[in-house]
């Protein structure tokens, strides 16, 4: 039997569909509802590495897709969960793999998908006041965003251009 027909034999309802991919692995699309206690099933199957989780903008919906190793196995499983692209807001399962954690955190940062229960979520890559997440398809490209530190060292995102321009540069000016 295969970990596929193990979760379908213990969360049916939870798997909307499976698959297999161009590479041969293995996958399953779930219901956002069950991530967490089929993620839960996994590692308890002896799926201990969550190699990577990346979120996909499809315009219609958004999805995460999560892929689970077992060294003990020697087997692959992707999951994938399809969310609303207007409240886009899944479980975290960093309480299964705390490896997640970063993960989950660039996803939110990049295209802006929200995990619940997370113990910090907030942006990793781009600076607190960033507007949009930039890899979402309606993310606005015409709008030019700066970052500049400030004396006390903080970031601070502006669309002011010549903020750029340093105090000595402008001193020198005049």
């Amino acid at each position: 039997m295969s970990i596929i027909d193990d979760v379908k034999g213990k969360f049916d309802d939870a798997v909307v569909e499976t698959y297999t991919q161009n590479d041969g692995k293995e996958g399953m699309l779930i219901k956002k509802e069950s991530l967490v206690d089929v993620c839960g099933f996994l590692h308890e199957s002896g799926f201990d590495h969550l190699s990577m989780i990346s979120g996909i903008d499809y315009v219609g919906w958004m999805e995460v897709v999560y892929h689970i190793w077992s060294y003990t196995r020697k087997e692959n499983v992707v999951l994938k969960v399809k969310l609303d692209r207007g409240m886009p807001v899944v479980d975290s399962v960093v309480s299964v793999w705390s490896g997640a954690d970063w993960m989950e955190r660039e996803t939110y940062d990049l295209l802006g998908i929200t995990f619940e229960n997370h113990p910090d979520l907030r942006r990793i890559l781009l600076p607190d006041g960033w507007i949009g997440h930039p890899l979402r398809k309606d993310y606005d490209l015409t709008v030019d965003q700066y970052v500049i530190i400030e004396e006390d060292g903080s970031d601070v995102v502006t669309t002011d251009a010549s903020r750029l321009l340093r105090k000595e540069v402008l001193h020198d000016r005049n």
